[in-house]
């Protein structure tokens, strides 16, 4: 197959026989053509690869060879391996639901007669986990120590906009409208895109960035690799060292500070 999915992916498939790489590719065009975000089809690859690895006796060089093969013994596998290096429940359901939609398109090609992912065995239970919002004082040290406009900017469009990290990573300067004080999402969670409103320390931060910084195609480019944008890992370590600089011990994700949005009690001052 001679496309840019192609070129992406296909060293990342060289471990699968030249029929399943094609099975693969075709069923990313698939859910390019639905408009799904690069993370998806870049997990659903990371996932049958894991499958493969983690499948019991002579069954990886089976599938390697031939995905059509997979059982509920191998989904069932899979899950085994999961729970044992320590992923969480949520997780696990999240890797097996991408499986079930890869067999489930295969199925629907003609290429299997059965789903090898069975809702009642394969869904594990998960629990009910209340978002955790980081408290005021460890909030308000965690931006004391923050001096680097870059960084205090991408936060704030967590804390005050309610942004996820995966948007704030692709944000573009065109999605801003300073004049109006908004910023477009395009194709957020569930392909929705929604205009969210600017708070007066965020648009202070935009323009103080925009000052020492030439715009360019992102809002926060990569400064190592030419017209790419920060990536989700470099946002995670940005938090845990600026958690550490303050000496706050309990360990918060970015995601907890989109809590604050929606939180009637949000700090006026960070």
């Amino acid at each position: 197959m001679d496309c840019p999915l192609a070129t992406k992916y296909q060293p990342r498939l060289a471990c699968f026989s030249v029929p399943n790489q094609h099975r693969i590719l075709q069923y990313l065009a698939f859910l390019t053509a639905q408009q799904r975000a690069d993370t998806t089809l870049a997990a659903v690859v990371t996932t049958l690869t894991t499958l493969c690895r983690q499948v019991p006796g002579q069954r990886p060089v089976v599938l390697t060879a031939d995905l059509t093969q997979t059982t509920a013994q191998d989904i069932s596998a899979f899950i085994m391996a999961a729970q044992a290096s320590g992923l969480a429940p949520s997780t696990i359901n999240t890797k097996v639901g991408l499986l079930a939609g890869f067999f489930e398109y295969l199925r629907e090609e003609g290429q299997m007669t059965q789903q090898p992912v069975l809702r009642r065995r394969h869904r594990l239970l998960t629990p009910l986990v209340l978002p955790k919002p980081i408290p005021d004082a460890d909030l308000a040290a965690f931006f004391h120590v923050i001096d680097a406009v870059r960084d205090r900017l991408i936060f704030l469009c967590m804390l005050r906009c309610g942004l996820r990290v995966s948007e704030v990573c692709a944000l573009t300067w065109d999605a801003i409208d300073l004049h109006a004080g908004t910023v477009r999402i395009n194709r957020g969670k569930g392909q929705v895109d929604r205009v969210v409103y600017l708070s007066p320390d965020v648009e202070q931060a935009l323009q103080v960035w925009r000052a020492h910084h030439t715009p360019g195609l992102y809002l926060f480019p990569s400064p190592k690799r030419h017209r790419k944008h920060l990536f989700r890992s470099q946002i995670n370590g940005l938090m845990d060292q600026y958690l550490a600089a303050a000496g706050v011990t309990r360990h918060y994700s970015p995601h907890c500070l989109r809590h604050y949005a929606d939180s009637r009690t949000m700090p006026s001052e960070v």
